[in-house]
C-alpha cells in the first residue's frame, strides 16, 4: 500500500461525505417549500445549515488531498486539475454565498414572523429561483467535477464537463421557480 492509495481513499472519502449533507439539504428545502407558517420551515432551515456545515471541511479535504495527487503523479495544468480547483471555487462560493445567503435572508424574515403564513410574507424568499437554482446546480457541478477526475479528459473536455453539468442542474431547477398551484377548496358536505 503506497501513500497515495491512502490519500486517494480520503479525497474520494472527502465526496462521500458532502453528498450525504447535500441530500439533507434538498429534503430540507422541499419541506421549507412545502411549509405554511415559518415555525414549520425554520426547523428545516436548521437542519439544512447544520448539515451545510460539511462543505467547507469537505472543500478543504478535497483541495489538499487533491493536492498532493497532483503533486505526486500529475501536472498542475492538465486540463482535469485546472477544471477541478475551478469547480472547488464554484462550490465553495455558490455554496455559501448565494446558496447559503439566500437561506440566511429567509430564516430571518421567517424569524421575524413565525406565526405569519408564508404566502402573506416571504413566499418570494421561499421560492426564489436564484437559491433553487444554486441548489441544484451545485451538486450537478461536483459530479462534473467527479467525472473530470474520473476521466482526466483536456482542459476543453473538462470545462465542458462542466458547464454541461451546471446547465443540467439549472434545467432541473426550472420547475421548482414556480410556486405550486393551490389545491382547490374541497366543498363542505
Amino acid at each position: 500500500m503506497h501513500l497515495y492509495d491512502i490519500v486517494l481513499f480520503v479525497h474520494l472519502s472527502a465526496l462521500f461525505a458532502a453528498f450525504g449533507p447535500t441530500a439533507v439539504v434538498a429534503v430540507a428545502m422541499r419541506r421549507i417549500r412545502a411549509a405554511v407558517t415559518g415555525a414549520e420551515a425554520l426547523p428545516w432551515l436548521g437542519l439544512g445549515k447544520h448539515a451545510a456545515h460539511v462543505f467547507p471541511a469537505a472543500l478543504l479535504t478535497l483541495l489538499a488531498s487533491g493536492a498532493y495527487m497532483v503533486h505526486r503523479a500529475w501536472s498542475w495544468d492538465s486540463g482535469f486539475v485546472v477544471a477541478g480547483l475551478t469547480g472547488i471555487v464554484f462550490l465553495g462560493v455558490v455554496g455559501d454565498r448565494v446558496e447559503g445567503g439566500r437561506a440566511r435572508r429567509l430564516a430571518h424574515a421567517l424569524a421575524a414572523k413565525p406565526h405569519a403564513r408564508i404566502a402573506d410574507h416571504a413566499t418570494e424568499l421561499v421560492h426564489d429561483p436564484v437559491w433553487w437554482t444554486a441548489a441544484s446546480v451545485n451538486p450537478a457541478v461536483a459530479l462534473g467535477v467527479a467525472f473530470d477526475m474520473a476521466t482526466k479528459p483536456s482542459v476543453v473536455v473538462s470545462f465542458a464537463a462542466l458547464a454541461l453539468a451546471a446547465a443540467l442542474g439549472a434545467v432541473l431547477a426550472v420547475p421548482l421557480w414556480h410556486r405550486p398551484a393551490a389545491a382547490p377548496a374541497v366543498p363542505a358536505e
